[in-house]
This record gives structure tokens, sequence and C-alpha cells, in this order.
């Protein structure tokens, strides 16, 4: 099982990729929580209260062998600290730039993908083709793209040493996971019964591309990610070869990185990943191909793409590795915004008006915060609550809007949750609370999550239920809220209740509630009720073949199937 990760701990009312921080109602054997409380207070000034510790000890008879956990407040193991992918799902509104928050889930990355595959039908704009792409490269790049540059046509042979020569790894295509499930466990003729896209069944370029990714069919999309890239040049067997790169194909890749993120084909992707290092090579800029982008500068890596790449280690288990490339990503971001701030080109090597350099600074401000929710994550990650305190406290100093204010508050409270702060939470509470009375009047899903998140730190399992119930009558379809109920129902005794809950959530709306969260804990709850739980599990395999595609990265898993 994914070890869970933060982003439905902020209360998302968008349906995680995968399964989140809290939301786990169990845990594997070796991972086992055996009480629940927020969490050592390291750094903190108040400890937890005893109630807090309100032990829960397993049962060593019936047929699970995972603990159940309170979503939104259990203390995990330091091995179970969150997978750092998506702490800052709402935080609070994207930049007015339109750029996409920090997921890592990749989920967002592959919509970013989407819209990157449609960028060659937007209209020519040079600033905005500048600003978007800036990069600083380093020294050594420097060298080599000014010899580029001065060449005469057709003398300029670099170095080996300073090309990117990525390739395919992953040579076989991947076949429908689900659909395999479902002839396993249904049979052919039930089976047979579920419509499947492979990517021959699309045409064989972007615009099939986007509609795999549209439908969910995300292992066909890789299957075509291949033949795309393969006819670029850079398929399989061509990895340490020169070769040509172009926005299109590292649009391709990012889909490709994004896409085997979301499915876990972690091997293939590390591998994939590594010819590309930091992008820092000269064949990664524009000034390499004069040729070609005459007097065009900047880089031809999408930011996401980037950023995505820094990310990788941390969905591996090495934060600190993420952590490193991150903050060499926002070094460079700070030098571009300081020769913006000079009324300077991005790289510093031209003027710009004041209008175009507003639009450039609006631009990558809302980028260096994407860097920075990464880096949070990381801090997580490695339970450094100072600096990922630190950071969030900065951010809403920063912030010039009550909605930020407040959802920055909301995130500081949860994340002094986490760290075992309950005083300190409730402080950062009531200023959300505070904030919140600028924005409407009456108390939001946020505002009852955070209560309940505290009743839980408190072991007030009822006022915590009563808090979730409240934001689930806001929003009936929020996956996060009916999942806190149930557990609460849970912990109060009312396993039945809890069952009906999650069936509930499954009902009124398939096409969100089939998602790996809420499968693992149901079939968790299925289990503590009893040991014949085979028809239940065959009835929501079914359901995810009438409703879903092939977005559930391991079926098996996530249904508890033997």
């Amino acid at each position: 099982m994914d070890k869970p990760n933060l982003s439905q701990y902020f209360g998302s009312s968008e349906i995680p990729p995968a399964s989140q921080f809290f939301d786990e109602i169990g845990t594997s054997p070796s991972e086992m929580v055996q009480s629940v409380y927020l969490g050592d207070s390291e750094g903190a000034q108040t400890a937890t209260t005893p109630q807090v510790r309100a032990s829960f000890v397993q049962s060593q008879e019936g047929p699970t062998d995972i603990l159940p956990t309170v979503s939104g407040s259990t203390s995990i193991p330091v091995t179970s600290l969150p997978d750092p992918s998506t702490f800052f799902d709402t935080i609070g509104p994207d930049p007015p730039i339109g750029v996409l928050k920090t997921n890592t889930g990749s989920a967002a990355m592959i919509t970013d993908a989407m819209d990157g595959l449609s960028i060659k039908n937007q209209p020519v704009d040079k600033e905005a083709d500048r600003r978007r792409d800036a990069w600083i490269p380093d020294e050594e790049a420097k060298k080599t793209l000014i010899k580029a540059q001065s060449s005469p046509k057709g003398s300029f042979f670099p170095e080996r040493e300073v090309l990117t020569m990525p390739g395919i790894v992953l040579e076989e295509e991947l076949a429908d996971a689900l659909q395999e499930v479902a002839v396993k466990y249904l049979g052919v003729s039930s089976a047979g019964s579920r419509g499947v896209v492979r990517a021959e069944h699309v045409s064989r370029d972007e615009a099939g591309l986007r509609e795999l990714l549209r439908t969910g069919y995300l292992r066909a999309a890789v299957n075509l990610t291949a033949t795309l890239i393969t006819a670029a040049g850079q398929g399989p067997g061509r990895m340490h070869r020169p070769t040509k790169h172009t926005p299109r194909t590292l649009q391709l890749w990012l889909t490709r990185f994004a896409v085997m993120l979301r499915i876990k084909l972690n091997d293939s992707l590390m591998k994939e990943a590594e010819p590309f290092g930091d992008f820092m090579k000269p064949d990664m800029f524009y000034q390499f191909y004069p040729d070609i982008h005459e007097n065009r500068t900047g880089s031809l890596v999408p930011f996401s793409l980037r950023l995505l790449i820094a990310e990788l280690p941390s969905h591996f288990g090495k934060p600190e590795e993420a952590m490193d490339r991150l903050y060499i990503i926002l070094d460079v971001i700070d030098m571009m915004l300081t020769n913006l701030n000079k009324n300077k080109t991005e790289d510093g090597c031209g003027i710009i008006t004041e209008e175009d350099k507003n639009e450039s600074t609006r631009l990558w401000s809302g980028r260096r915060v994407r860097v920075l929710h990464s880096i949070v994550n990381c801090a997580i990650a490695l339970k450094d609550f100072r600096l990922a305190t630190n950071i969030l406290t900065k951010l809403q100093q920063q912030s010039t809007t009550a909605q930020q204010q407040r959802s920055l508050s909301s995130a500081l409270c949860r994340l002094q949750l986490l760290a075992g702060n309950v005083e300190a939470a409730y402080l950062h509470l009531q200023h959300a609370r505070l904030t919140r009375h600028h924005l409407c009047p009456t108390p939001d899903v946020r505002e009852y999550v955070d209560l309940g998140l505290i009743d839980i730190a408190h072991g007030k399992y009822q006022d915590a239920y009563n808090n979730f119930a409240k934001a689930g009558d806001q929003e009936p379809t929020n996956i996060m809220v009916a999942n806190n109920i149930a557990v609460c129902l849970l912990y109060m005794g009312r396993l039945k209740e809890a069952i009906s809950v999650l069936q509930k959530a499954i009902q009124s709306d398939p096409e969100r509630g089939l998602n790996e969260s809420l499968l693992v804990n149901l079939c968790t709850l299925y289990e503590l009720e009893s040991a014949n739980t085979g028809d239940k599990k065959l009835h929501l395999l079914r359901m995810l073949c009438k409703h879903k595609s092939d977005t559930v990265p391991n079926v098996v898993e996530a249904l508890k199937l033997s």
C-alpha cells in the first residue's frame, strides 16, 4: 500500500490521484499505528494532552491485520510520513497567471501536460513566450551556447558530455490493468462488456493523446507517448545517443512522466528521467539551435517538467534529494526576479517595459510559490516542521488577499496538528476564523474540517463527527469529508454506519467515489465487519468496470483481493 500524502488532509473537494494523508484507514503491518495522537511535538511549545494519546490497540483476531486510523489527525511512524506531493492543494487560489497548483501527485501534472499539448495552437506572443520559457543557464552551459551562436552554420559540433540523450526504457506495451483484473475475478463474459480504449483507437498525435488522458485510459496514453517519442528519434535503444530536442518532444516527455508517476511505473520512470538531470545542459536552451530558433532565448523545458523531475526523489523516499533540487530551482527564480526588479528581462540581458515587468513578476512569483509548496512537502516528509512552519508563515506575511490569509492560517493549523502542537493549531484556527468573517458570515467546509481535526486531537470523536457532518451537509459529494465521518463512526463503535457512509459516497457519485483511497478504506471496513467479504469486493469491481476507465493504479491492492 502506498504511503499516504497530504493532499486530502487539506480538505480539498477534488478527488486525489492516490491514497491521501490521514485518509488511509489502515497501513501495512510494518507501518502499524498503535495509538491515536498527533505526533511528537518536536520544537513545539505545547505538548499534546493525555487525551490525545488515548490508545486504540489493534485486535489480534479477525480477518484483517490493519489498524484503522482517524482521518486527519493520526500520528504515523516516520517511515509512513507523507509521500510529499500535494500538501498545498487547497492552501489558496492559484496565482492569477493561471499556473497549476503543486501536485504531484500527478493528476494536476497530467492536466498541465494536456494543456501543453495544445500550446502549438495558441497565437504567437513573443513577450509571453519569453516569459514562459525564461531560464538562466549555468556558466558551463553559457560557454557552449556562446559557441553555438557564434559558430558559422554547420561548423558547430558539441562534445557528447554537453548533450542530453534520453530514450525509452519501458518497451513493452501496457495492457489495460482493470480489464485484466476483471477477466481474472469476474470472468471473460462479464469483463467483455467493458469497453477498452487502446492507443490504436485514437489518432497518433497530440489530439489522440489528449483524448486518452481525458477519458482516463492512462496506460494507453503511455503507449502512445512511446510511439510519438520514438518517431522523434528518442525511443527504445536511443538512450545515450545524440538527438535534437524541441518543445514538442519535451512536452511529450512531461506527459509520459506524469502518467507513469500516476500509475506507479516507478522503476522505468526513474531510468527514463535520469538522462535529463537538472535540465541545465546547453541543448535544453533555444540558443543551442540558432538556425532553428533565431534570436530566441530561454529553456525548451516546460516548467511543470522541471518541477516534476525535481520532486521525483520525494516520491521514492528521498525527500532530501528532492529538496536540494528544489532549492536550485528557487535560486534561479530568485535571480530572475531580481533582474525583473531592475527593469531587465529575466536573464538580465535586456530592458523591458513596466507592463511586461509586471506580467513577468506575477508569473515567476507564482511559480516561486509552487516551488516553496514542494519544499514544504519535503520538509514534512523529513519531519522538519520548523522549516515548514517558517515557509508557510512567510507566505502568509506576503499574502495579499483575505482568501490567501485564511487558507494559509488553515494550513498552519493542520501543520501544527501534524507536529503535535494542538494549542498552536487552535490559535491558527482562530486566526482563520477571524479572516473567514471577511469572506462569508458562516463557517464553511474548511472550517468545519479544521474544527473536526482539533476535536480528534483531543479524542472527542462525537464532536469531530458533528463537525464533519456539518461539512458534509455543505458538500455532500466531498469524499474526504465522507471518509472522516466514516472513521469517526468506526472509532465510536458504529461500524455498520461507517460502511453505509462510504457506500453512499460511492453510489451518489461513482465517478468521484471510486477512487483508490475510499476503496481501500471501504474494503478494510468490510474485513473488520466479516471474514466473508468476497461478494462485496467483487461488486465494487463491477462498479469500477462500469464507471471507471484505467485510473486506479492497482485495483487488486485497492480492493484487497486475494
